[in-house]
């Protein structure tokens, strides 16, 4: 692997390049979305969010919220954050370290009944993971 994409140079300078294309050329740099999938059939987006980042309904959510109700497929977004983290800063953590998610069902589709967990509230690892085999209509 090149420096540049260990470092992640290469995108950070693509997505700089586009931004002086001008105004009416908007895109949108998505950070950590996620085709979620079944047999080759995509099932929902999911838009990561570290707990500390913001969760706004902007130009770029709104470009993927017509995505998603275009593929008619629920778009969520999903906050995480990891058992290192103070609340305040992201700190290290591996593959081992617990993760506990919160989802936001964001189009229409997201917030049919057949995509509730209970509460909406903090879920653990294990309880995301479960969702994440329901909403493929399969179990874990």
């Amino acid at each position: 692997m090149t420096a540049n994409e260990r470092h992640f140079k290469r995108d950070a300078i693509l997505s700089a390049k586009h931004r002086t294309w001008g105004y009416n050329v908007p895109a949108a740099d998505i950070d950590f979305l996620m085709v979620e999938y079944d047999q080759r059939v995509a099932k929902a987006l999911i838009e990561y969010r570290h707990l500390n980042g913001a969760v706004r309904i902007d130009a770029s959510i709104q470009a993927i919220i017509n995505l998603a109700d275009r593929a008619n497929v629920p778009f969520f977004i999903v906050q995480y954050y990891y058992d290192t983290d103070t609340g305040k800063l992201w700190k290290e953590a591996t593959i081992d370290t617990p993760a506990f998610f919160r989802i936001i069902p964001i189009n229409d589709t997201a917030k049919q009944p057949q995509y509730a967990w209970n509460g909406f509230d903090w879920l653990s690892e294990q309880q995301y993971t479960e969702w994440l085999h329901k909403i493929r209509g399969r179990t874990p």
